[in-house]
């Protein structure tokens, strides 16, 4: 663990830019071809070679990071290494939280490896939804949330976690029940919602009354919100200068404009155009100065993220 004096800034305490990492699942297997069962990225830790390319995927960013002497959140491993798809690969609660640690534990390897210095370096415990991202998971209350995401939370705060972040969130239930458990266990929380082509949660709420409403029900507990898996031409113009806007400041935006839909039937990478995303990116933080942390989502990789960073630094 790192030691109150080297211990990172993190977003909601700096104005300084980090950078995190990209589509880790698309990259592992369309640039990899390895295989995900049940879209699990930490499995993949029980198999040497697997390992070596999650390694060089997380060093290739912390390399841009160094270069660009911007922070950098190690992020999206544990994507799914919660109970329920635990169970689906045969993990109990002690085995689950073991690979939770082994993911904390590969980041700082990799930051030491690269050069990133400690105060530079978040570690940050990836929190995905309970079900699919991109069904309505009905019937989960904050409660029934909160009791679901407080193991794994415990178990990155065990692991020496600077924060936690959850990916891809579709209603505001489960975005109260995780925040709430992260402030429980005295872990500063980022909650990312996703929006679907009509520019609302698929549950139905705009982001505006997700914020809203997380903010309501905890008394303000995340430290930030991101939006993720979606395109700035998509979230882009929800935004405002109004205070829940204000609230946001990190971004990871798929590279595609496509819907959630359509990119689950491809079968093949969608690159889009990473010179676009930049820029779109670029005039995001012009706009909302408040933004400082930024990567990408499906189809992203070290190209996208290396262009963004330069964008925005220039900005």
């Amino acid at each position: 663990m790192s030691s109150p004096a080297t211990s990172p800034k993190l977003p909601h305490q700096s104005a300084d830019m980090f950078l995190t990492d990209g589509g880790t699942e698309t990259w592992l297997m369309y640039k990899r071809g390895l295989e995900l069962p049940h879209f699990s990225a930490f499995h993949l830790l029980n198999d040497a070679s697997a390992t070596a390319a999650i390694r060089e995927y997380y060093r290739t960013f912390a390399d841009i990071a160094v270069r660009l002497e911007t922070s950098f959140i190690f992020d999206s491993l544990s994507y799914r290494a919660s109970r329920d798809w635990g169970t689906l690969l045969g993990y109990d609660a002690k085995g689950l939280a073991e690979m939770n640690h082994r993911c904390l534990a590969l980041y700082r390897d990799v930051a030491q490896e690269a050069g990133l210095p400690l105060e530079r370096t978040v570690l940050s415990g990836c929190i995905g939804p309970k079900g699919d991202a991109y069904q309505t998971n009905e019937g989960l209350t904050a409660e029934g949330a909160q009791a679901y995401h407080a193991a794994q939370i415990e178990a990155f705060k065990e692991a020496g976690a600077h924060m936690v972040t959850a990916l891809t969130l579709n209603a505001t239930a489960e975005a109260i029940g995780i925040a709430k458990a992260a402030q429980e266990a005295g872990l500063p929380a980022a909650i990312s919602f996703t929006l679907e082509k009509d520019r609302r949660l698929r549950s139905g709420e705009s982001l505006q009354e997700a914020i809203e409403a997380v903010d309501q029900a905890t008394k303000g507990a995340p430290a930030y919100y991101m939006i993720n898996c979606s395109h700035p031409q998509d979230f882009g113009p929800v935004l405002t200068q109004a205070a829940w806007s204000q609230r946001i400041r990190g971004l990871r935006a798929n590279a595609s404009t496509l819907d959630h839909g359509t990119l689950c039937r491809l079968g093949h990478l969608e690159e889009g155009n990473p010179d676009e995303l930049a820029a779109q990116y670029r005039d995001l933080k012009l706009a909302y100065p408040q933004m400082n942390v930024f990567g990408g989502c499906c189809g992203t990789d070290f190209l996208h993220v290396e262009k963004i960073g330069r964008a925005v630094l220039a900005a």
